[in-house]
């Protein structure tokens, strides 16, 4: 991708740039085409599981809470 940079902002120096990108080789762009393949497959996993039709109303909000932080409870021993 091009760079670019911006005009000085109103009442300062700053001028916003951005460095010219190579972008990503063929390999990089298989390898990101494969990692978003497999998000999408597993988040259709996820959400289509029957375990939440087995909830209704506020415990769908709590279950689907409690594994969006399921990452932060420590390990346990």
């Amino acid at each position: 991708m091009p760079g670019w940079e911006t005009d000085k902002q109103l009442h300062s120096t700053y001028v916003s740039a951005k460095t010219e990108s190579p972008g990503f080789s063929d390999e990089q762009a298989q390898r990101i085409a494969d990692y978003r393949a497999r998000l999408l497959e597993l988040s259709t996993t996820v959400s289509t599981h029957r375990y939440w039709r087995s909830l209704i109303g506020p415990d769908v909000v709590k279950a689907r809470t409690a594994l969006k932080h399921v990452h932060e409870a420590p390990a346990e021993v």
